[in-house]
């Protein structure tokens, strides 16, 4: 009898360990997929990072231990920030109040893998676009790509040829659109 005892022990304690490391591989896994949002630095107290949003709401953010910060596209640190500098916070989907990221524009106009342009079609996942010289793009939109107009989200039928768009895309990949921002009745970004 302790026998069978012991191999159901055993049993069970192996599926409950299966179990939990399924699902700290899956939350792992939810968890490093990235979310950005532009806006102004305010100040950074400590690891508490303060912001607006280009609408002009301010909300905080607490800085990782570990978290890159950058400059015009140059390593910096957080304390190299200044106040009304324009900034892109990076967090992770499962915490959006942890920033692991934060990209400053001091002298550079745009983010590095920002894209301003007009707003062609978009057929299915596949976006148009014409950038500001006149050459044609085409990018493919994230399964979870956030869409804009003026500022308010939107899904891809309220997009229209002419609008002025900027499309954010992925650090490592220029061809996957992760935001697309258009402008309809407002002038800017």
């Amino acid at each position: 009898m302790k026998a069978y005892a012991m191999i159901y022990r055993s049993c069970t304690m192996a599926a409950v360990a299966a179990i939990m490391l399924a699902h700290s591989t899956a939350r792992g896994a939810n968890e490093t997929v990235e979310s950005t949002h532009d806006g102004k630095f305010v100040s950074l107290t400590g690891n508490k990072l303060e912001m607006t949003s280009y609408k002009g709401k301010e909300h905080t953010h607490l800085l990782a231990f570990e978290a890159k910060v950058t400059c015009d596209g140059n390593e910096c640190k957080a304390s190299d920030l200044k106040s009304g500098m324009k900034i892109r916070v990076t967090t992770l989907k499962g915490d959006k109040r942890v920033a692991t990221h934060i990209e400053a524009l001091d002298k550079n106009q745009m983010f590095a893998n920002t894209h301003d342009g007009k707003f062609i079609s978009l057929m299915g996942t596949k976006l148009e676009m014409i950038d500001a010289k006149g050459k044609e793009h085409s990018r493919t939109i994230a399964r979870d790509a956030a869409m804009t107009v003026d500022g308010m989200a939107c899904k891809a039928e309220h997009l229209k040829a002419g609008m002025k768009i900027r499309v954010t895309t992925e650090k490592n990949d220029a061809s996957v659109a992760t935001r697309v921002d258009a402008i309809h009745l407002e002038t800017e970004f």
